[in-house]
């Protein structure tokens, strides 16, 4: 009875600030839990993202170290090709598995910055408080949605956190333990995302924040931390100098880069009073911060309060405060550098670049405000005032996140994926298919997979491709099963045979190629990505390869079939190839005792029929 009537008291004191530090672990993993979930929730009602199908395909490949450091653009990530490859061996297209995944880490993360609270300042409401300022901010809701932003985002919050842990271990006297972990932890998470190396600023902060000796005697404590985390940055440095693609790119002008840390500042100002409050829809189902003015001025007079507070009552803190810019000014430069030429000022405004941000911003504002001392005069008040401010950051969360939901659940994959899922099991497995792009309203045009029969692959979908025989069926933009056939844009003109032979049209000798001029259907030659149709009959199977010219003599070469050719009368199909403009096709034979006679050479574009 003991146990039971004191579990009521132990909470009250939670509230009346003399907690107990069991209370407040156990209600920092329910916070954890919950909010986790509830994210989870919202996160299932979007679906994939270009680069997440990318992503997976590319992950299906295994799990073999070139497959691992295989760039992602001008990035070096083993540990997302590792997660996508996982995805993509356990549960190929399968959303809710993903999302279990970051529930998980979801749930480790906010965990970790609880139980961090609790080393750093003690059983007190500020650690519950800061728990709930990390896990309920807007600064990492969307990465938490978006699978690729999450598979970069969420191990650099839980090894980052992870490095502070071992930071604390370090100073309080577990050397040995700090060594095993802390040096692994920064490894993984640079693995993830090399960004997510900006923790080690944040790592150095509370190490200064925490100091109990003169700074060469801190020194000389902390020299062999410190060797013990050069360690993997250097070694991942190693690895991005031998297998990366680093891109040239450029600072815009001074003019334009003070404009983009304005707008790079208000990220965190904005997070302050639960901002950014408004999202662009302009590129859907991923709202880029439309943040107001009003969110920034309110921002800026939360930091100036709290800068003061830290001056006059801890200025360690401002150790903390100081992480914080230095996160927002790298961020700024690095970014800039790498991304302003091609996107513009878009990384101030997507959240992808500003998720991790959280943690240095949360540590201080916490380290902060446990300082402030109301005046005599205003003790009265000040838990009302202190609670109008929680009420006030909350609604501003509530605002961002309803927005932010609002845009996430336009996403026309998840209908995409069920109509093409659905309609080919139907099917069955015979179902010949087009290699045709999936649309843009799944994939964008800078993915560097848009073909659907990938994803079927991985996916598991049985499926023939352009195999011989009838008109493939061509899956519509929205993912249904249509019947279809070849648009011609040009053809090959057969010339009349000046003597009567088993083969009136085309007759193919081995491994010598034969060129013919396209005449073209339509008024206009345009250029694009072709598909190809052969009438033909042989005596027995046999495989050809086709090429397409231009007028200029370059030449593009078309995917070959899966499918030898059919010995009989039949047609053959291959495609898509690189875009050009066609004006001559070429076909050869690879097979010495091929016996092939071309009947017609077509080139066009699938359509639905009817």
């Amino acid at each position: 009875m003991r146990g039971i009537e004191s579990v009521p008291a132990r909470l009250a004191k939670v509230v009346s600030g003399a907690p107990d530090i069991a209370v407040l672990r156990a209600v920092v993993l329910a916070v954890a839990i919950v909010q986790a979930c509830v994210l989870g929730l919202l996160a299932r009602r979007g679906s994939w993202m270009s680069d997440d199908i990318e992503f997976l395909v590319q992950g299906d490949r295994g799990f073999a170290p070139g497959e691992l450091l295989t760039p992602v653009n001008d990035h070096i990530a083993p540990g997302l090709r590792f997660v996508y490859a996982l995805f993509a061996t356990i549960a190929p297209l399968n959303w809710d598995v993903t999302i279990a995944w970051r529930v998980l880490m979801q749930a480790i993360a906010i965990a970790l910055m609880g139980l961090l609270l609790l080393r750093l300042i003690g059983p007190s409401r500020w650690a519950l408080t800061g728990t709930l300022l990390y896990a309920l901010t807007p600064l990492s809701m969307p990465s938490f949605m978006s699978l690729s932003s999450a598979v970069n985002n969420l191990p650099a919050h839980v090894f980052g956190l992870l490095l502070l842990h071992a930071t604390l271990d370090w100073y309080a006297g577990h050397r040995r333990r700090a060594v095993a972990y802390g040096p692994l932890s920064l490894l993984i998470s640079l693995a993830c995302w090399e960004k997510s190396g900006l923790i080690v600023f944040t790592a150095v902060a509370l190490a200064l924040y925490l100091r109990d000796r003169p700074i060469r005697q801190w020194v000389r404590q902390s020299l062999p931390f410190a060797a013990a985390l050069v360690a993997p940055i250097v070694a991942f440095g190693i690895l991005y100098l031998t297998h990366g693609r680093p891109s040239a790119g450029r600072l815009p002008g001074f003019g334009r880069l003070l404009d983009l840390g304005a707008h790079s500042f208000a990220v965190p100002l904005a997070a302050l009073v639960g901002g950014p409050w408004e999202w662009n829809a302009l590129a859907p189902p991923f709202g880029t911060a439309a943040t107001p003015v009003a969110a920034v001025v309110l921002g800026g007079i939360v930091a100036a309060f709290l800068l003061m507070v830290a001056w006059r009552q801890d200025r360690r803190a401002l150790l903390v405060w100081a992480s914080v810019l230095i996160y927002v000014l790298v961020t700024l430069f690095l970014v800039s550098y790498g991304r302003f030429a091609a996107f513009g000022d878009t990384f101030t405004i997507h959240y992808h670049y500003w998720s991790d941000l959280s943690i240095p911003l949360t540590l201080a504002v916490v380290l902060t405000a446990r300082s402030v001392r109301p005046r005599p005069i205003a003790v009265r008040i000040a838990p009302a005032v202190a609670l109008a401010c929680l009420l006030a950051w909350t609604a501003g969360i509530v605002v961002s996140d309803a927005r932010f939901a609002t845009i996430w659940a336009d996403n026309p994959s998840r209908p995409y994926f069920d109509h093409v899922t659905a309609d080919l099991e139907q099917a069955g497995p015979a179902v010949n298919l087009w290699d045709t792009p999936m649309p843009p309203t799944v994939v964008t045009l800078l993915s560097g997979e848009r073909r659907l029969s990938p994803v079927l692959r991985m996916a598991g979908v049985p499926f023939r491709l352009q195999g011989p025989g009838s008109d493939p069926y061509l899956v519509d933009d929205t993912g249904r099963l249509k019947p279809s056939h070849l648009a011609v844009w040009s053809r090959v003109d057969f010339p009349e045979p000046k003597q009567k032979t088993i083969c009136g049209t085309l007759p193919l000798p081995h491994n010598r190629p034969v060129t013919r001029p396209l005449r073209p259907t339509q008024q206009e030659l345009i250029e694009a990505e072709w598909f190809v149709k052969v009438g033909y009959f042989a005596d027995r199977e046999s495989r050809l390869r086709i090429e397409l010219v231009d007028a200029a003599g370059r030449t593009v070469a078309l995917p070959e079939p899966a499918d030898a050719w059919p010995a009989g009368a039949a047609a053959m199909y291959f495609g898509p190839s690189a875009r050009i403009r066609a004006t001559a096709i070429r076909v050869r034979s690879t097979d010495p005792k091929a016996n092939v006679c071309i009947t017609s050479l077509e080139i066009g574009l699938p359509v639905v029929t009817g």
